[in-house]
């Protein structure tokens, strides 16, 4: 038999990625009109944050250009299936946000910790595959 000493944890952990050419205030706001906002004093769920809120309150970080992008990744192999679609973004002046969830936050980050996320339009792209 085994003894396992020090800290575990079954947390869990997700990062996310948008690409879009606007500032941090205009970021917000397409995040609301995405996932949309709580509605009247009808809605069930009392305790529900705005999920757009959410998602641009838990952005960490950004990319402006490739050579960015190479020095924090350290390769433009990164995201597989995604990266040609965030290179051509950033490419065409776009810039890269990114930032996290994790599940031991609040509920609702735990359901957008462990949410697969794929979204474009001709403004933004936001991709993160659930937690682990």
């Amino acid at each position: 038999m085994k003894t396992r000493y020090g800290f575990v944890s079954n947390s869990s952990s997700s990062s996310f990625l948008i690409a879009f050419n606007g500032d941090n205030n205009e970021l917000r706001d397409k995040l609301r009109d995405i996932f949309g906002v709580i509605p009247d004093d009808n809605y069930p769920i009392k305790s529900m944050p705005p999920i757009g809120d959410v998602v641009a309150d838990n952005v960490d970080d950004s990319i402006k250009t490739l050579d960015e992008w190479m020095e924090y990744y350290r390769t433009s192999d990164n995201l597989d299936k995604n990266n040609e679609r965030y290179f051509k973004r950033l490419n065409e002046g776009w810039t890269i946000y990114q930032g996290g969830f994790a599940d031991h936050q609040n509920d609702l980050e735990t359901f957008l910790c462990v949410s697969d996320i794929d979204y474009e339009d001709d403004e933004i792209i936001i991709w993160q595959e659930g937690g682990y």
